[in-house]
């Protein structure tokens, strides 16, 4: 079956939408499908990746009219280029705009929603007002919508009175063994130190962490900060700010590849307070590399963790150090967690089975 995904960065660089499209259309390309990815871009160009086509389409219309530009643009090349193909799968509501030009040729529409957006503290009320109205729009609009996660699922159903399917994102299970150097490169021992990975935003909270972290005292441990955000080089300043003083606060910029697995699988514990998430990649990350998870109890964190983890209150800096000590001094007994976490990902979110989900579903939308 002949699949087209539009919405996204580029994909080489691997964010949520972008690890979802890039891993998706991997194992179905692997399993005899035709996926087509088109994403934004710095530049007009068609490639192939792993046996996969994918177009890269230049930024236009500016910031806000972006991704719905690019959505018709995307759109109107698929229908005149690709048009055995069936299904147009559109990520986020921006790209959904253009759906309806694919609906009037007879194509099948899925929506999938990667998280609420609109709750995202980065954004003004306004701005917030907006987004939530675009996304109940494209909700109600469409017939065929699916979601990261059950949260989401949940929340379409409560808000919207309206039916999705929950297929998750996933991630790939680790290998034995990494070559990198970073744990050199920044003094680290094995299981010496407390790591956040992510994106450097407030809605991960990473400045909690390090304020918890500089309240625990703790000895004998550093905290990681790996991670980057060079649209908001002010808040990276003031985290770097808080850590100053703490010569156990490293910061190693963004990291990927071996370096980041490497530093995911020798963590003594994997951190993530957010507020806000859709279903945390770092985290499934972390947990299918065996590691302790200190995470916020909001529902994202809790339905990928299970009944595993350890929990704290978001925005919460004396609960967060509490629960770094509680790690800390109970870490033997944590231990059982480690194997519970990897099979919780290896039973729910391994890209073979997500995509199998996938398969499934879309097979039964062209067969209506």
């Amino acid at each position: 079956m002949k699949i087209i995904f539009i919405g996204g960065r580029n994909i080489h660089e691997l964010g949520g939408i972008e690890n979802y499209m890039y891993n998706l259309a991997t194992c179905l390309k692997n399993k005899g499908h035709e996926p087509i990815v088109f994403c934004e871009s710095d530049r007009n160009e068609v490639e192939y990746v792993n046996g996969f086509k994918v177009v890269h389409n230049k930024s236009i219309g500016g910031r806000y009219l972006c991704k719905m530009l690019l959505g018709h643009k995307a759109t109107i090349q698929a229908l005149f280029k690709e048009r055995d193909a069936k299904i147009y799968h559109y990520n986020g509501w921006g790209p959904t705009m253009a759906a309806w030009f694919a609906a009037v040729f007879g194509k099948t529409i899925v929506y999938q929603s990667h998280g609420l957006e609109w709750k995202r503290t980065k954004y003004t009320s306004r701005q917030q007002i907006i987004m939530k109205f675009m996304e109940w729009l494209t909700v109600k609009i469409m017939k065929n919508i699916t979601a990261v996660s059950q949260e989401q699922t949940d929340f379409f159903l409560t808000e919207y009175g309206k039916k999705c399917v929950t297929i998750p994102t996933a991630v790939n299970l680790p290998a034995d063994a990494y070559e990198s150097n970073i744990l050199e490169k920044f003094n680290l021992e094995v299981e010496g130190y407390y790591l956040y990975l992510g994106r450097l935003v407030q809605d991960k909270n990473p400045d909690y962490l390090i304020k918890a972290f500089n309240k625990s005292a703790i000895n004998g441990k550093k905290l990681v900060i790996a991670g980057s955000n060079d649209a908001d080089l002010q808040y990276v300043k003031y985290l770097h700010q808080l850590g100053v003083d703490n010569p156990n606060v490293i910061f190693t910029g963004a990291v990927y590849g071996n370096d980041k697995e490497m530093l995911l699988s020798k963590c003594f514990a994997f951190c993530l307070p957010s507020t806000l998430e859709g279903l945390p990649i770092t985290l499934l990350e972390a947990m299918s590399h065996k590691r302790i998870c200190l995470a916020s109890d909001i529902p994202a964190n809790k339905e990928a963790l299970g009944n595993n983890g350890v929990l704290v209150k978001y925005e919460n800096i004396d609960d967060l150090c509490d629960k770094l000590l509680y790690i800390l001094r109970n870490h033997k007994d944590l231990e059982i967690q480690k194997e519970a976490n990897f099979q919780r990902v290896v039973d729910n979110y391994t890209w073979d089975r997500v995509s199998d989900l996938y398969i499934q579903y879309v097979n039964n939308l062209a067969d209506v």
